[in-house]
Formats: C-alpha cells, sequence, structure tokens
C-alpha cells in the first residue's frame, strides 16, 4: 500500500512543481529599461541584472538605443525607467515634468578610436583627422555620444579654420571624409573598424570590443570627455520597482569597479568629480 502511494505521488508531483514554477513566475514584475547601447555593449548591464533580478524578483526588460530615443520612449510612457548619459538634456528632461529625478551612479570617460597611433593632444587630433581627410564615422543618432561629438566640434570651431555646418547631421565639420551612420555604439565601432576610420565611442565600450578590432585608443585628460550614466525616474505603476533598481545600482559600486576586460577597468561608480 505504501509503495502504491509512493508511486501516485511521483505522478502528481511534476504537476505540482510545474504548478508551482508558473505561479512564481507570474509573481514576478517585469519593468522596461530604455538604455544607452553603450551599457549593453560594454557588457555592464548583462553583468548587473541578474543579480538585481534574483534579489528582488524583478525583470528588466531593456531596450537599448540612444538617449535621444530613449527619452523619446519615456516620453510617451512605452517605457518604466531610463538610464542614459546625456545630463544636458537630462536636466530639461526634468524640468519639463517628465521624469522626477536622476541619479549618477555610474562613469567612464570617452575616447577616440582611430586604426593608428596619433600622439597629439584633443585639438590637435581632431584637427588632424579633418586635414588630412581621414575618414571619421558618426553615430547620428541624437545619443549621447553623438551629442558629445558635437560638442567636440564646437570646441573645435573656437580652436581652428575650418569650416562647420548645423544640418540633419547635427553639428560637424566639413569635409569629405564625414559619414554619419544614424547606428549605435557598437555597429559604429565594427564600421570604423572595417572602413580603418575615426570614431568617438565611451571609453568602456571600446575596452570590451578592442580585442575584436585594430583600432587604437586615445585617451585624453580634457573635462569635456567625461561621461556620467543616470537613472531617471518617472512617476508610474512601477515606482516602487524603479527605486529598487536605482537602489541595487548605487549599491553596486563594488561590481561596477571592478567590472574589468583585459585587467581594465570600464567603469566607475559613483559620481565624477568635475
Amino acid at each position: 500500500m505504501n509503495r502504491f502511494i509512493f508511486a501516485i505521488l511521483l505522478l502528481i508531483f511534476p504537476s505540482i512543481q510545474g504548478c508551482l514554477q508558473v505561479e512564481e513566475e507570474s509573481n514576478q514584475e517585469t519593468i522596461l529599461l530604455a538604455t544607452t547601447t553603450s551599457l549593453r555593449d560594454s557588457g555592464l548591464l548583462g553583468e548587473l541584472l541578474p543579480e538585481f533580478t534574483e534579489q528582488t524578483n524583478i525583470h528588466v526588460d531593456v531596450i537599448a538605443v540612444g538617449s535621444g530615443a530613449a527619452m523619446t520612449l519615456a516620453k510617451n510612457n512605452d517605457v518604466d525607467v531610463l538610464i542614459v548619459h546625456d545630463p544636458e538634456r537630462e536636466k530639461q528632461f526634468i524640468e519639463n515634468g517628465l521624469a522626477e529625478n536622476r541619479t549618477t551612479f555610474a562613469w567612464n570617460r570617452f575616447v577616440l578610436l582611430g586604426p593608428h597611433s596619433m600622439n597629439r593632444d584633443l585639438i590637435e587630433t581632431l584637427n588632424t583627422i579633418i586635414e588630412e581627410n581621414y575618414c571619421f564615422i558618426s553615430r547620428g543618432d541624437e545619443s549621447g555620444t553623438h551629442q558629445k561629438e558635437q560638442a567636440l566640434w564646437r570646441m573645435l570651431s573656437n580652436n581652428s579654420n575650418h569650416t562647420f555646418v548645423e544640418d540633419s547631421l547635427g553639428y560637424h565639420p566639413v569635409w569629405d571624409g564625414y559619414q554619419s551612420i544614424g547606428q549605435g555604439m557598437g555597429a559604429a565601432i565594427t564600421i570604423s573598424n572595417e572602413l580603418e576610420c575615426w570614431t568617438i565611442s565611451d571609453r568602456g565600450t571600446a575596452l570590451y570590443r578592442q580585442s575584436n578590432t585594430n583600432l587604437i585608443i586615445h585617451d585624453f585628460s580634457e573635462s569635456i570627455l567625461i561621461n556620467p550614466y543616470s537613472i531617471l525616474l518617472m512617476d508610474n505603476e512601477h515606482n516602487t520597482a524603479t527605486i529598487s533598481l536605482k537602489e541595487f545600482l548605487l549599491s553596486s559600486s563594488t561590481e561596477i569597479n571592478n567590472y574589468r576586460v583585459n585587467n581594465e577597468t570600464l567603469f566607475f561608480s559613483g559620481n565624477p568629480d568635475i
């Protein structure tokens, strides 16, 4: 008799287990995160988010686009939370009542990537790229990186005699080598590598992709190249979950600082001292 009961339990237990699993999954909250492609392409989000889900039972669906597109998604209520790296537009976004606050949790620097080494300062390097008619790949996607590229051109316009325009591609110098692709960071690096062009990248993605390209990273010390990443919270039904994500990111300083590729640090936690 006991063996019969045991056999029945063996038959029904998988069904009970399946029901419990379905119930557990149905209790899991899902939030939509719109974020810059650099956090995805650098691998940092893939490192952090599984631990967040394990701790909170909150799943994060990631939509990786440029910062401008991410803020448009949030404006249209198509996502629940933002992680972007475009401080001036972020502040304007909050002033317009589209987000409640912004919290910077990580930063790195922008770098120039090129097919050969150029031992010059930032202004000299940008001038040489134009003067030598080297090709340059612009993301052209209204991302934070594209905004930073335009800031560099505006800075250069005060230190050179080149011709600059503001058109559908943004603000940029006029020369034959300038190519705008309207794509993310990974695509810009891939195309620059294939065509032996220059481009601007956040240092994290550049290091993450370095083993797959022949491009050389050019670091500069100017403060204009500091690149902060912030989480922006909106007032919506997932506010409790998005606050949990913010708190998790702020508590992940060790994981962020220890995230390395080839023993190189890709990001620093906290707010840059600028």
